[in-house]
């Protein structure tokens, strides 16, 4: 089964700015980039992810492995899907709303576009921060609290361990990452990652597969893969979240997430979550501990 992922313009923000973070801030180390987009696509390779649609160019990269999944995608019906939630949303935007409001109704809105964007693109959802958190839910109207606090406790929850490549790699080891990709150990472990979109729930036979491929990926791929404890999530469309997430909603958002929900129903699938923010504390606690390292050497040769 082909598995799929857009990158969305926040998306595509946010990997700009941790380009600058990792590479023109403090932070940098003389030498030693890192390519944000590379390790992050990567990982969301190694999960299964085998279509990255970007509506910007990936600028900061230029891997043969960006090159060969990342393709770019017109942004019109992704704007089409993002103006009809924010018009609803910003109708909760009253004069002299606090701050912390705002940016709740902005987060709210971004993510309510990604599931109505996933499911009409037929996609997988990628989350830089914890998706199912409301920061500031006494903030926002009950209308809207509600049934975004239905979805996200419908979220399903699996730790477990799995092969994610390692973060000391180079760049120029890439060809050894599409040998990897390209193996039936792969194929196998991809095959069974596939099985979180086509079951409505997440169960104990699933994971066991996946673990024991990833197992079997790891031992024939030891140089290049680390084993890494990991988070599954998905979103399970079943009738009681769809009842009562969209019968919740405000009256022109429930009608035109029904539209899209019923093409998506005619798939049986779930929407996978792919979420960054493990990957993320690996590379920054491995980049301070180059600049912790550095910064000692420096002091004893003084």
């Amino acid at each position: 089964m082909s598995r799929k992922l857009v990158l969305t313009p926040f998306e595509n923000g946010y990997l700009a700015a941790l380009h600058e973070v990792f590479n023109e801030s403090p932070m940098a180390v003389k030498n030693q980039p890192i390519d944000i987009s590379h390790f992050l696509l990567s990982a969301l390779t190694m999960a299964g992810v085998d279509s990255i649609q970007s509506f910007g160019e990936l600028s900061y990269s230029k891997t043969k492995l960006i090159k060969k999944n990342v393709s770019k995608l017109s942004r019109n019906e992704w704007s089409r899907c993002s103006e009809k939630v924010q018009d609803t949303f910003d109708k909760y935007r009253i004069p002299n709303i606090s701050k912390e409001m705002d940016e709740e109704i902005s987060s709210m809105s971004h993510r309510v576009s990604q599931l109505f964007y996933a499911m009409k693109s037929n996609s997988g959802i990628l989350s830089f921060f914890e998706i199912g958190n409301i920061k500031n839910k006494h903030l926002l109207p009950p209308e809207l609290a509600l049934p975004l606090e239905i979805l996200f406790l419908s979220i399903q929850i699996k730790t477990t361990n799995l092969p994610v490549l390692r973060y000391d790699i180079e760049k120029k080891d890439i060809n050894k990452l599409i040998e990897v990709l390209n193996s039936k150990e792969f194929e196998v472990y991809s095959e069974a990652q596939s099985e979180l979109e086509t079951n409505s729930s997440i169960t104990n036979k699933t994971i066991n597969a996946i673990e024991k491929a990833g197992k079997d990926l790891y031992k024939k791929n030891i140089r290049i893969l680390d084993i890494k404890e990991s988070v599954i999530k998905t979103i399970p469309l079943t009738s009681k979240v769809i009842d009562l997430y969209f019968g919740k909603m405000p009256g022109i958002l429930a009608e035109y997430g029904g539209k899209i929900l019923i093409d998506y129903l005619g798939l049986n699938k779930t929407i996978p979550i792919y979420s960054c923010d493990t990957i993320l504390t690996g590379m920054l606690k491995s980049r301070l501990g180059i600049i912790t390292r550095k910064s000692v050497n420096a002091n004893q040769e003084l």
